[in-house]
């Protein structure tokens, strides 16, 4: 037994050279199909892949927020998403950095 079997009782039963998947990778949080979403404030539909696309939408262009965080007072925005359910739209962190173009 090698020193790394010591501190790794599941070593004698991985694969030598595997990997761990990584879980923040695109390839394991984009959506098989994309989703239409639709922006109630801009009125306009666009691709929701990966958590940025949303962030990506409501930082291109100015939005008008349907209401306000109850933590931070930072702006909310609403849209639809594909099974036409209402989402909101709101990053305490971005919104307090005023990184989102509102």
């Amino acid at each position: 037994m090698n020193n790394d079997q010591i501190h790794d009782p599941d070593a004698s039963t991985k694969q030598p050279g595997a990997s761990e998947p990584d879980a923040v990778n695109n390839r394991f949080i984009a959506k098989k199909v994309p989703e239409i979403a639709y922006c109630l404030s801009c009125r306009t539909q666009f691709v929701n892949s990966l958590p940025n696309d949303i962030i990506q939408h409501y930082m291109n262009q100015r939005h008008e927020p349907c209401c306000r965080c109850l933590y931070c007072n930072g702006s909310m925005y609403r849209y639809k998403d594909s099974r036409d359910e209402m989402q909101y739209y709101h990053d305490c962190h971005r919104s307090k950095r005023f990184l989102d173009n509102s």
